[in-house]
Formats: structure tokens, C-alpha cells, sequence
């Protein structure tokens, strides 16, 4: 059980990438803490990671991990491919980090947000979506995103499809069409304020100041 100063210190949560392989372990334990089993072989995790080593953010208070959200570069052909209902999550292989560096990437993947399941109830605020709010920050200030943006995810629950719903993303495709059986969701941008409109709305600070430089 977490200790509930967690809990009461919203402005000390920090979100940032994984520094090594004891994050990657962290992040493989929540994982079999929240579905019981692995969404991902630790094996394919570190594949991942090595691939795109900016693809994990990390949601954390101290020393302690408290959730997870990915988000991988795809090549234009593979979110056709994704789109189109014919992309397992299995194969859905990031960008390298070389050929983002070199062009940026203008198609996204969230492949999971994973939080302590003491913090899925909502608290004060809502944990989930501040930890989505933050990690998309850090990620849109990284330089790497080229707009129009697209950002495509499955939802695999419905209460994650309400969740990605209520920030802006429609359906694309229904679980019965897709290989893995779960829904996937699009979300479309033409800058960062665009991309974080919603969060506002939704009583979710932006967290950075857009004057419009390169969008």
C-alpha cells in the first residue's frame, strides 16, 4: 500500500523517461500487478526500449514509479497498416530513434498507461489523466513530433474507451475488427495547443505555453 502523502502531493509527481534497466523491471511488475500476466514479454519490452529508448515516460513521486504511459514513432505504412485492422500488437515496431532524429515522426502509438491500482480511483483530481497530461508534455516538448500530428491507441477496457473518449479521441475501429480484439482510437492534431485543447476543457492545466513557434 502506498503511503498516503502520495496521494496529498499532486505538485511533487515528476514524469520522466527510463534510465535503466531496473525502470524497465519496475514498469514489468506493475504491469503483472495490474492485469495479472504480461501485456508484453519483458523480453519484447527491452526490445522496445532499445529501439526507441524515448518511449516509456514514467510517472513518479521520489524514488517510486506510480505508472507508465508508452508512446512509439510509426512509419507512415505501418499506421496505414494499424488503421486498417491488420497490425498486431506484437509487431508494432517503433521508429529508431536515428530516423526520428533526422525527421521527426508525424504518426503515433500509446501502447499502454499503467498506474498503481491505488491511484485508478479518482483522488482530489483525476491521477489517470494528469499522469496522460504530463507525459504528453514531456513528450510534445521533445522536439520529435511532426504536425499535423495522429495518435492512435487501443482501449482495453471500457473504462480506458471512456477515458480516451472523454479526451478526444474517436473510434476507428472496433474490437471485432481488430487482431488483437481490442478497439483502436485516433486522436488528430494540427499543433500542440490542438493536441492539448481538451485537457483544459477537462479542468487539466496545460503545462506549457504554445506562441505558435513552429506549428
Amino acid at each position: 500500500m502506498l503511503p498516503q502523502r502520495y496521494f496529498d502531493r499532486f505538485y511533487d509527481w515528476i514524469v520522466r523517461p527510463i534510465v535503466g534497466e531496473a525502470d524497465l523491471k519496475a514498469i514489468d511488475q506493475i504491469d503483472l500487478d495490474t492485469f495479472g500476466g504480461h501485456a508484453l514479454s519483458f523480453e519484447n519490452l527491452s526490445k522496445l526500449h532499445h529501439t526507441y529508448p524515448d518511449g516509456h515516460r514514467l510517472l513518479c513521486v521520489d524514488d517510486t514509479i506510480l505508472g507508465y504511459i508508452s508512446l512509439w514513432p510509426l512509419t507512415p505504412q505501418q499506421a496505414i497498416t494499424l488503421v486498417s485492422g491488420q497490425l498486431p500488437e506484437k509487431e508494432r515496431i517503433p521508429m529508431t530513434t536515428a530516423q526520428v532524429a533526422k525527421d521527426g515522426a508525424q504518426f503515433w502509438y500509446i501502447g499502454g498507461m499503467i498506474i498503481v491500482p491505488e491511484l485508478r480511483k479518482p483522488i482530489k483530481d483525476n491521477p489517470v489523466g494528469m499522469m496522460m497530461a504530463m507525459a504528453l508534455n514531456s513528450w510534445a516538448e521533445s522536439g520529435q513530433l511532426k504536425y499535423p500530428t495522429e495518435v492512435l491507441t487501443t482501449a482495453y477496457s471500457p473504462e480506458g474507451a471512456a477515458l480516451l473518449k472523454r479526451f478526444g479521441f474517436e473510434l476507428v475501429r472496433p474490437g471485432s475488427q481488430m487482431p488483437d480484439g481490442f478497439p483502436l482510437y485516433r486522436r488528430s492534431a494540427t499543433s500542440k495547443n490542438a493536441l492539448f485543447e481538451i485537457f483544459a476543457q477537462r479542468g487539466i492545466p496545460l503545462l506549457f505555453d504554445d506562441h505558435g513557434a513552429g506549428v
